[in-house]
């Protein structure tokens, strides 16, 4: 006769499955974000956990249920958060008590929601309808803080997809240079939240970009010139390769669906790059030598630091949103070759420096108020960078309305500006 498991015992066994559970998600969402999904096997997370592989098919089946389970629990944090935020009285304020419900120090790791589109169906439209749902409710609070008085007027779509871009790209910055400890996600929560309430911007400032992002696009040459004809043709292969990696994902994209979309044949892509590895280390190449042009033009425009910083924030979006397509920040850095991944993240940390040292001079010249210019800069690239994962290949608006859009974000931040007493209505 078998004995009868008692109540308590049999909690204490539930409990302990679903933290196994939770360390297993949560192991895999950090290796998830730094080598993503393609180079991270089943093996590689019951290792990082503690388990054996036999035990991780205890809670999954496969790599792709365990993807699944990883974002279907980052969009329940989400929503968790919402609603926690939705019981605050204005829309500013719902805005900002979402941002410290994500940044909590004591959450483990959240997996960013990258590669939906190599789930597969009916898994990723699953994971993009809760995520549509959560990026509903974003906008709604701003919406509301708009109605109501304490959120500026906005594209309200614009200002939420920013947020969540921040707060996506803050969770990879150990990518590329960022800390992961709890008082480094500390200061990045505090960062984000001063930069959504009130920008960078010491005083009002009317800016407008006088660069085009075209400009860092190869230039006109003689059609008879060999080396430059091939040259203009490795270019565009990188181009199409960076858009759609930045759209879908590296997993999710192959070379037959780039040669495609270039009127090519795979043996066409083959004479530039070797394999898809190498083509991504060739776009990771060419995308830091146009941030780095970028970052150069800022120098050279900008009167002061505010103006610096506002510069290579608009030429990034443009360019990220226009034919130029450099390849932005990606999980699966760690599975490069170990020189390239040194390489590039050296290269970031060099452009996150500059960008930094803008703020401070606009802090030095007066332009900027006093802010954290390290992790600003950090989380505010999540803005640009997360563009493609949302921007509609047929939206109407032009790129320099998301660049405007974004820098005023960057100037301002959301809150509306208080009404002097002697400019108030009677």
């Amino acid at each position: 006769m078998t004995k009868a498991t008692s109540p308590a015992r049999a909690d204490k066994a539930h409990h302990k499955r679903q933290s196994k559970r939770e360390a297993l998600l949560a192991g895999a969402a950090t290796l998830f974000n730094a080598r993503g999904i393609a180079g991270t096997s089943l093996a590689d997370v019951a290792e990082a956990v503690g388990l054996t592989r036999a035990a991780v098919y205890y809670y999954v089946n496969d790599r792709a249920e365990l993807v699944f389970q990883c974002y279907s629990k980052s969009c329940d944090l989400t929503a968790d958060d919402l609603a926690t935020a939705s019981q605050e009285a204005s829309g500013l304020a719902r805005i900002l008590a979402f941002v410290r419900c994500a940044f909590a120090p004591e959450r483990p790791q959240v997996a960013v929601l990258n590669d939906i589109n190599a789930l597969g169906e009916p898994l990723a439209s699953m994971v993009r309808a809760a995520d549509d749902r959560n990026t509903t409710a974003l906008i709604g609070f701003v919406r509301e803080g708009v109605a109501d008085g304490s959120v500026r007027v906005c594209d309200n779509e614009i200002a939420a997809q920013s947020l969540i871009g921040m707060i996506n790209f803050a969770r990879l910055s150990p990518l590329w240079g960022g800390g992961a400890s709890r008082t480094y996600r500390i200061h990045l929560r505090d960062a984000v939240l001063a930069l959504v309430e009130q920008g960078v911007a010491a005083g009002p400032v009317a800016f407008d970009c006088p660069l085009d992002a075209d400009a860092f696009l190869p230039q006109r040459f003689n059609a008879f010139d060999r080396k430059r004809a091939a040259e203009l043709k490795q270019d565009q292969l990188l181009a199409q390769a960076s858009r759609r990696f930045n759209r879908d994902g590296i997993e999710a994209t192959s070379i037959d669906e780039i040669a495609g979309e270039l009127g090519a044949t795979k043996g066409a892509v083959y004479h530039y790059v070797k394999d898809k590895p190498d083509l991504v280390v060739r776009c990771y190449e060419r995308a830091f030598d146009i941030y780095e042009r970028i970052g150069a033009a800022g120098r050279e425009h900008g009167r002061n630091g505010l103006e610096r910083g506002l510069l290579i924030t608009h030429l990034f979006t443009q360019a990220i949103l226009g034919p130029v397509s450099p390849l932005m920040a990606q999980p699966g850095l760690e599975d490069l070759p170990d020189d390239r991944r040194e390489a590039f993240r050296n290269r970031a940390v060099g452009m996150n420096k500059l960008s930094a040292r803008f703020f401070r001079e606009g802090m030095a010249d007066g332009s900027c108020r006093p802010c954290d210019p390290r992790n600003t800069t950090h989380v505010f690239a999540g803005t640009f960078g997360w563009l493609p994962k949302w921007v509609r290949t047929d939206d109407p608006r032009p790129p320099r309305r998301f660049a405007d859009e974004i820098c005023n974000l960057l100037a301002f931040g959301l809150a509306a500006t208080p009404t002097k007493p002697d400019q108030e209505h009677p």
